[in-house]
């Protein structure tokens, strides 16, 4: 790409104002022209960061009747997500999305069709893939420090969604699930990763409510899935703990890895060695640093598509055992095959 690519950012709320926008000003291919927003405040609130040069629209058929942009950038929450897209395929826009991709299964495979139809990007944001942490973890499987990974458990423990109590996170109308679809699509797709790129088999599952009990969707959750080639996950999710923690434990046939709040350790047997992670800023709910990544994969998926089809079927998968973990759990955490 030769000239810089025009884009609109699609809702503007916390993740929007405090991890995109700082990576779109420091982006030389990417950048934003144009804000749709339906609540009036936060419109004020895009037009105080971003000023004059920038367009606001109340709603994307606002925006796609006056003007066609390269790409949306879509940071509204999950309701929205499918139905954006679709709009966006048929009007030859690329998109890139934050997590979920869609509320259920058929909703993103409708808008992963959409895409396909139309030959647009779509390129979901696994942000967690770049943080410093997990990317020293790749590094050290590389380098075969623990051998073949077997299996790995995530501990995910908040004291609340992001947002509190008011968030749109505990409306199962606004975002489809709770923790599970919120934070459990990180797990899935760095299991994935952390186990050689295998694809996931089946899940037990069971959700429930703990602490956020006026809520329409799960506070908790717990899965258990299978891998190919007999490798495990294990996933304990947790809106309702009493403080905020993050535990990555992976083992391997010769060794294993604990990540825990930004840390790496090294775990052999009898010993324990810290494993050299880059410095990350603060540990928050946006995590700004790790968007500037998913930007430039973005932009090179713009200019060359194929590099986005390992992301299209990232996203896929973890739609799809998202579903069949709630499947699960409401047969009372019975095996649901992927």
């Amino acid at each position: 790409m030769s000239e810089r690519l025009a884009g609109a950012l699609v809702g503007f709320g916390a993740v929007a104002e405090h991890a995109h926008l700082p990576a779109y000003r420091g982006d030389s291919r990417l950048g934003l022209r144009a804000v749709v927003e339906p609540d009036a405040h936060r419109r004020a609130r895009a037009r105080a960061r971003l000023g004059r040069e920038v367009r606001l629209f109340p709603d994307l058929g606002s925006l796609l009747a006056e003007w066609r942009p390269d790409f949306l950038d879509v940071a509204s929450p999950p309701a929205a997500h499918a139905e954006t897209i679709a709009r966006a395929a048929a009007a030859g826009v690329h998109v890139l999305v934050e997590k979920p991709l869609a509320h259920t299964l058929a909703e993103a495979e409708r808008a992963l069709e959409a895409t396909r139809r139309a030959g647009t990007v779509l390129f979901t944001v696994h942000n967690w893939h770049h943080a410093p942490a997990f990317r020293a973890a790749r590094a050290a499987l590389a380098g075969g420090a623990v051998g073949t990974p077997l299996e790995v458990s995530f501990l995910t423990e908040r004291p609340e969604p992001a947002g509190g109590a008011a968030s749109w996170r505990l409306d199962l109308k606004s975002a489809g699930g709770g923790i599970l679809m919120d934070h459990g699509w990180h797990p899935l797709y760095l299991a994935r990763a952390l186990l050689g790129g295998v694809d996931p088999l089946s899940v037990c599952a069971r959700v429930e409510r703990r602490r956020w009990r006026a809520a329409s969707v799960e506070d908790t959750a717990e899965c258990q899935m299978s891998f190919q080639g007999g490798a495990r996950a294990d996933l304990r999710l947790s809106w309702a703990a009493a403080r905020r923690r993050t535990r990555v434990v992976l083992r391997g046939s010769a060794g294993g890895l604990r990540i825990e709040d930004g840390a790496v350790t090294w775990v052999q047997p009898g010993r324990e060695e810290p494993w050299p992670v880059e410095p990350d800023a603060a540990d928050d709910s946006w995590h700004a640093s790790w968007f500037p990544p998913v930007l430039r994969r973005f932009a090179e998926a713009l200019a060359r598509p194929e590099r986005a089809d390992e992301n299209r079927r990232e996203a896929e998968l973890c739609q799809r055992a998202i579903d069949a973990a709630y499947r699960s759990s409401a047969r009372g955490g019975m095996e649901v095959s992927l």
